[in-house]
């Protein structure tokens, strides 16, 4: 396949009435469309419309992906919902943005540079879509993610410029004080690892995988990451709502009435506003990591899991070979039996059991004893030609005629 890419949007708050739906099947002949859900795919052209145009007019969610790369992944809310400052300490660039409309506001996470995983790797937007609700319920792990992820963006384009690393070393005593300044704006400019990152929710671990976040930089930033913050008490809302005002009920129910997108999160955060000297969360300790010290731990978490994985499959290995080693005369009888039924798939299974003796004698210093062994069993089977070019194949050592 030389080209795939990817549309997806989908509803939430409410479904696309009849005549937004007949506009959303005019956007493509190649859309697929219901009131809830739409569906694009393209294995030439392009969608001739502003993906997010579309999103701020009819939809809640947005996926885009491509086979060569370049997510971009969209949510929309009602206005007001979240916070006008919601990426404050985010500094993503144009990576991750937050617009606001009179209507809806828009959060993007837009990595066009970004190249496809060497696997490929399908993603869906249902997949996706919770994070949404977790944004309006002021979890912020998944801007945490975004940040990480165009953090990593830029420290690979500087990367590897030795030309660059070299000036930078020769002018290191003269520029001391402003590297000192631009560690502290880099520290001011850093945003604090969220709490519970330890424990990211499904979409949000699908959200790093989309953005291709290493899972040892997610690992170092959740070594740095508190538990959730816990309410002392339950919400009470059926007291709460005594402290608002009689018109402010009022009003409620009429925006209730008119079916107003995101009207419960709005109640739910004055109500508990309202109730506030009843309703004191638990202090968590939050830190602001700069992304040079999370990479420099991630590279020592990764190479800890290497070290650790190459020392289990060594294990693994020396138990392996130590019982081959050790039973060898069952081995050597089924490879032998195996090449009597003197057919390919007989022959094959004798020549895996003889590579796996010849592996066991190598690695317990033992290759002299494995050689006259072969040669002794192999005399009977000298008139197998099928066998025996799998045998040179191999390598096996023969004896001289």
């Amino acid at each position: 396949m030389s080209e795939y890419q990817r549309y997806e949007f989908m509803t939430i708050d409410r479904p696309l009435t009849r005549s937004q739906l007949d506009e959303v099947d005019n956007l493509s002949s190649h859309i697929e469309a219901s009131s809830t859900h739409a569906f694009i795919e393209y294995n030439w052209g392009d969608f001739k419309h502003d993906p997010i145009k579309v999103l701020h007019k009819y939809f809640d969610g947005f996926l885009y992906w491509a086979n060569w790369g370049s997510p971009q992944f969209a949510l929309r809310f009602p206005h007001g919902v979240l916070p006008d400052n919601l990426l404050r300490n985010y500094d993503c660039g144009e990576n991750v943005t937050f617009t606001q409309h009179s209507d809806y506001d828009i959060l993007e996470f837009s990595f066009g540079e970004l190249e496809a995983p060497d696997e490929w790797m399908e993603y869906e937007l249902a997949d996706l879509i919770s994070i949404r609700e977790e944004l309006m319920n002021d979890d912020l792990r998944s801007l945490y993610i975004g940040w990480l992820a165009s953090q990593d963006i830029l420290y690979n384009y500087y990367d590897g410029d030795d030309e660059d690393t070299e000036d930078w070393e020769d002018d290191e005593d003269e520029d001391k004080d402003e590297n000192s300044k631009e560690k502290d704006e880099e520290l001011r400019d850093t945003p604090e690892v969220p709490p519970a990152f330890k424990t990211l929710t499904a979409a949000q671990r699908v959200l790093a995988n989309l953005l291709q976040v290493p899972p040892e930089l997610l690992m170092a930033a959740a070594l740095h990451s508190s538990d959730s913050a816990k309410q002392t008490t339950d919400d009470d809302f059926v007291a709460w709502v005594e402290l608002l005002p009689q018109e402010r009920r009022s009003d409620y129910l009429v925006r209730l009435a008119r079916n107003e997108p995101g009207l419960h999160l709005r109640l739910v955060k004055e109500l508990r506003a309202a109730g506030q000297p009843n309703t004191t969360a638990t202090a968590t300790t939050t830190a602001a990591i700069p992304y040079a010290t999370l990479l420099a731990e991630s590279k020592d978490i990764k190479a800890t899991y290497e070290r650790n994985k190459r020392e289990q499959e060594q294990r693994a290995r020396h138990q392996r070979l130590q019982k081959i080693q050790e039973h060898q005369s069952n081995h050597w009888f089924q490879a032998d039996q195996a090449a009597l039924r003197k057919n390919s798939s007989g022959y094959d299974e004798a020549t895996r059991v003889l590579e796996e003796l010849r592996e066991a004698a190598q690695y317990f210093n033992q290759t002299d004893e494995f050689q006259q062994r072969f040669h002794s069993w192999l005399l009977p089977h000298l008139r197998r030609p099928a066998l025996i070019q799998r045998l040179k194949a191999r390598k096996f050592p023969f004896p001289e005629a």
